[in-house]
């Protein structure tokens, strides 16, 4: 399922640009396929695109003055190998109903571990180490009261 992400640039980042570019793996780095963000009454700029819920995706922010330059609120930061430079990484949240989705999938609700070799379940083990427990306590008692009588 796909996501509404916002990705915002403040004023400053564009130092005597005019216009900037949203480029990532999303859109293949492609300027022609970029979204361009648009100027916000505050001065920064803005755009929005649709990305996969639950994909990690490597973006930068490219100027019409040649420069690229990153997301000053980036969720992470990955070096671009032999370049020198950061790419900013966003991973996007699955939503609520996709995470039960994938929980349902992954486990069935009421599970029990089985013991290959001897076929007991945990529960079963647990209750037999409680019952052992019970029984030495009881056995210590009884031997305190006979030495103490």
């Amino acid at each position: 399922m796909k996501k509404n992400i916002t990705f915002t640039l403040p004023a400053e980042a564009l130092q005597g640009a005019t216009e900037a570019f949203l480029l990532g793996d999303f859109n293949n780095w492609n300027p022609e396929n970029a979204p361009k963000l648009e100027k916000q009454p505050d001065g920064s700029y803005k755009t929005a695109t649709q990305l996969e819920e639950g994909k990690t995706y490597q973006y930068r922010f490219l100027l019409n003055d040649g420069r690229w330059v990153n997301d000053y609120h980036a969720q992470n930061y990955v070096p671009v190998s032999g370049l020198y430079v950061d790419n900013c990484v966003i991973t996007v949240p699955e939503s609520k109903s996709q995470n039960k989705k994938a929980a349902a999938k992954q486990a069935p609700a009421n599970t029990k571990v089985i013991k290959a070799e001897t076929g007991q379940t945990q529960e079963s083990r647990n209750t037999k180490t409680v019952k052992k427990t019970a029984s030495k306590a009881t056995k210590a008692s009884k031997a305190k009261k006979t030495k103490s009588d």
